[in-house]
């Protein structure tokens, strides 16, 4: 009888923390992303971006990234920008190791002065490698509007990625 009672005193703490436990697992947390690209189309170009991504799983993160540059077109320099939305899977989302691989597609739109922006699917495969605390520097290749060969840093607290 008095264990009964001691559990039934006890349970509106327990399960107070079990719903707090909860709700910081379904936090979202936006994480900031850099990167700089070289893209081969027809021809040869560069490009900045920022991005975000949220958690959608434990490894697998969405993400949204805004870039902006130049292609060599015809002996001239023309604007060029985009906009990509890409899911990636990441193969140590812990860091439990001291590289990472992460694999992701998705859909973006490209853009170049003087033409008409274009839909195109994108796959990416990159290596993420050791983080400083706060940034996770990486490699990838991409395909989708043309090749794409970029270096990223991404925000990733201290034990993930």
């Amino acid at each position: 009888m008095w264990a009964c009672g001691v559990g039934l005193a006890a349970a509106p703490g327990l399960l107070h923390a079990q719903r707090a436990a909860s709700a910081a697992a379904t936090t979202v947390r936006w994480r900031t992303s850099l990167r700089a690209d070289a893209v081969i189309d027809r021809d040869v170009g560069a490009q900045l971006a920022i991005g975000v991504a949220v958690p959608a799983q434990y490894n697998v993160r969405l993400a949204l990234d805004v870039g902006a540059g130049g292609v060599r077109r015809s002996d001239t320099w023309r604007s060029t920008g985009r906009a990509d939305l890409l899911a990636r899977w990441l193969s140590d989302p812990f860091r439990q190791s001291r590289w990472g691989i992460n694999a992701g597609g998705g859909v973006g739109i490209r853009l170049e002065d003087a033409r008409q922006s274009r839909v195109v699917a994108i796959v990416t495969v990159g290596v993420e490698g050791e983080s400083d605390g706060r940034w996770v520097p990486g490699v990838e290749l991409g395909l989708g509007g043309g090749v794409r060969l970029g270096v990223t840093m991404r925000r990733a607290p201290a034990r993930r990625r």
